[in-house]
């Protein structure tokens, strides 16, 4: 059985993933005064799936509007973000004391949350230390069921969006779903056996989000964050199932393509084996059985905020299955 998801900040994966300047600053550097011209935006956690989709959306669209740093914490290892155009990449670790120093003269701040146990404290320790430095805005990766207190990642990001919202500074938050883009976790099996296999109902919906939407929701918010401050946002592209996601596979690749239900101890296994930490897996397991349940705030059919804020329609699961069918055959 091959289960497995990727996640940026949360269920994002936090696996939170993969996925990503032309000149490696040091912490201490101080912007040109060409650069001063423009306003600085900033995004910490920028080598992760939803760091890297943005820094490439802002490269791509919004690179003559906004100066863009990108803080990592090896800039050595950061050579796609190097070649983006408009990109400078910074050394820069979430939760550190020396954050202070390099976020001065930063206007927007994009706190991409890491996947760890501990991603509460070290985004609201980035937060805090943006607030010091005189960050104007903050845009914070937040999960959709933020507001489930009986879920490992809905109290994880409650506590994250309390104090962000707390510190007094403009903020504006992104909560995220699953990435359709975990389904790269069933491409051995959909090669090599036509099949998928996870332990959630077939016939429940989810409302996931394609990783490259939201990386163009993301950057438009840090482009004229001012338009979007004190506001939270739902991120997701399609409302569907995953027998839904076989048929699409199948249709795509021209060949059957089944799903097959595992039990929950199986799937659980599956993840540990795969070396996910016991917490996330628990994480995910009750995010899977609130898919089960039909929790509404998982299978939402709301698309609205990423119209309003892009102005484009996202992208659909048919979509995103024939962009990416090549990998699957």
């Amino acid at each position: 059985m091959s289960v497995r998801l990727r996640n940026d900040a949360i269920y994002p994966t936090g696996d939170e993933a993969t996925l990503t300047a032309s000149l490696v600053l040091s912490a201490a550097a101080e912007p040109t005064q060409s650069a001063m011209s423009k306003p600085v935006v900033f995004v910490i956690g920028a080598t992760g799936s939803v760091g890297s989709a943005t820094v490439k959306t802002l490269s791509a669209k919004y690179a003559d509007k906004v100066e863009i740093r990108t803080g990592v914490r090896n800039p050595k290892k950061a050579g796609e973000l190097k070649s983006l155009a408009g990109v400078t990449v910074v050394k820069a670790e979430m939760g550190s004391t020396e954050l202070e120093t390099t976020l001065r003269g930063v206007n927007t701040l994009f706190i991409v949350t890491p996947g760890v146990e501990n991603r509460a404290e070290l985004a609201i320790a980035t937060a805090t230390s943006a607030k010091k430095a005189g960050v104007k805005y903050l845009v914070v990766v937040s999960v959709l069921t933020a507001d489930n207190l009986d879920t490992i990642f809905g109290r994880q990001l409650h506590k994250l969006e309390t104090e962000v919202k707390a510190l007094g500074v403009a903020y504006t938050i992104l909560r995220l779903p699953f990435f359709v883009d975990n389904a790269w976790a069933f491409k051995d099996t959909i090669k090599g056996a036509g099949a998928m296999y996870n332990p959630v109902d077939p016939t429940k919906p989810l409302s996931p989000v394609v990783v490259a939407d939201v990386g163009n929701a993301a950057a438009a918010v840090l482009a004229d964050s001012a338009t979007h401050a004190n506001k939270t946002y739902i991120i997701i592209s399609d409302r569907h199932t995953y027998g839904d996601m076989a048929a699409a596979f199948g249709e795509a690749l021209g060949k059957t393509v089944t799903y097959n239900r595992v039990t929950y101890d199986d799937a659980k296994k599956a993840f540990m084996g795969m070396g996910f930490p016991e917490w996330q897996v628990h994480g995910i397991m009750e995010l899977f059985k609130l898919m089960d349940a039909g929790d509404p705030v998982i299978s939402t059919t709301d698309v609205g905020d990423y119209q309003k804020i892009t102005g484009e329609t996202p992208t659909s699961l048919k979509t995103w299955v024939a962009q990416v069918k090549a990998g699957f055959e």
